[in-house]
């Protein structure tokens, strides 16, 4: 029995990593769980990791992907930098560093304005994202954000910005697992990196920044 179910798993993955068109089957079960697990998510219906962990075990049971593909697919280093991430914002809010840049960036509010502000904020936050990975960055300074207390400017603002920012790793190569693929598939520098992003960062950057510091009040959680 181990032999033939050993068959029957090898031949789904040789089915699937074999280079054969994938049917109707593996199609629809592929756009139907995506589209399943976003809506059950935006619903909160269940948590996101429990519906995409399903519908990771039903694609590989109906061959839209092959075991081995899925395992495969696990980054076991970004794992790692995340939990590594973790331990240093642990260390930033134990040591009272997170603190003390929270009370320093509170200060700073008064004599800025609202905009001003949350621009500074997201250029802090993208310059970190340029370095480390955005996960890193968010769990990082998420102590510190959480720890500002600006007289004009409502906590979830604050966290609209970190998030965005976060994301916005587009001035250097290393900032973005995308953006090295990127630069090996097209030849780019670094100085190329370094323009392009930066006027892109600093666009995006006023653009969120105005956005959501005139957002009403009722757009906001």
């Amino acid at each position: 029995r181990g032999g033939g179910s050993g068959g029957g798993a090898d031949s789904v993955g040789g089915a699937v990593g074999g280079g054969e068109q994938p049917g109707a089957l593996q199609q629809g079960v592929a756009v139907g769980g995506l589209a399943l697990a976003l809506t059950l998510s935006a619903l909160n219906v269940a948590p996101l990791l429990h519906v995409a962990a399903a519908v990771a075990f039903v694609e590989v049971a109906c061959g839209c992907v092959s075991l081995a593909q899925a395992v495969a697919a696990i980054d076991v280093r970004v794992l790692l930098t995340i939990a590594a991430s973790f331990g240093l914002g642990a260390a930033m809010e134990n040591t009272r560093v997170s603190t003390v840049l929270g009370e320093a960036l509170t200060q700073a509010e008064p004599h800025m304005g609202a905009v001003p502000f949350l621009m500074l904020l997201y250029a802090l936050t993208s310059l970190l994202s340029c370095v480390v990975s955005n996960a890193a960055t968010v769990v990082l300074l998420y102590s510190v954000v959480r720890d500002v207390h600006a007289a004009e400017l409502r906590a979830s603002q604050l966290m609209l910005i970190l998030m965005f920012a976060a994301s916005s790793a587009f001035a250097t190569p290393i900032g973005y697992q995308t953006n090295l693929m990127v630069q090996a598939a097209g030849g780019y520098r670094f100085s190329e990196f370094l323009r392009l992003g930066g006027a892109l960062t600093l666009v995006t950057g006023i653009a969120a920044s105005v956005v959501v510091g005139y957002a009403p009040a009722s757009w906001l959680p």
